[in-house]
């Protein structure tokens, strides 16, 4: 009788093992909110390094082309009276496109999305979800 009660008080499940649960259960949560944390900071660097790579790469073929264009404009009016005058706008040209293209990097750095967005969104979907 005394190894009846003993194995059905075993096979009952007690407080213990109800915390022991709502442990696993509260660790298994976190770890997933964690995984998702760690792909958004990896999605994030990938993202910053795509457009630093986009940018270098758009910067260095810009820079040579406009180089290019600028010899041969100044070629173009070099036996002319209107040389520095030519040589003038070109450099006026070139400190408005400068600007503008600052501007829109300014504004493109500016628009990036909100840094662990989804894992807030997961924690506040768990939080409503416990009330």
């Amino acid at each position: 009788m005394l190894t009846e009660a003993a194995t059905s008080s075993a096979r009952a499940p007690g407080v213990l093992d109800s915390l022991k649960d709502l442990g696993r259960t509260a660790l298994d949560i976190l770890h997933t909110r964690f995984d998702l944390l760690v792909a958004e900071i990896h999605e994030e660097q990938a993202r910053i390094a795509e457009i630093l790579l986009m940018a270098a790469l758009s910067l260095l073929s810009f820079f040579l082309s406009l180089v290019f264009f600028c010899f041969v404009i100044v070629l173009f009016f070099w036996d002319t009276d209107y040389r520095i005058l030519a040589t003038g706008v070109i450099a006026l040209a070139l400190a408005a496109l400068g600007g503008g293209l600052f501007f829109a990097f300014m504004k493109k750095a500016k628009a990036k999305p909100k840094l662990f967005s989804d894992s807030l969104d997961e924690i506040g979907a768990d939080l409503q979800r416990l009330k």
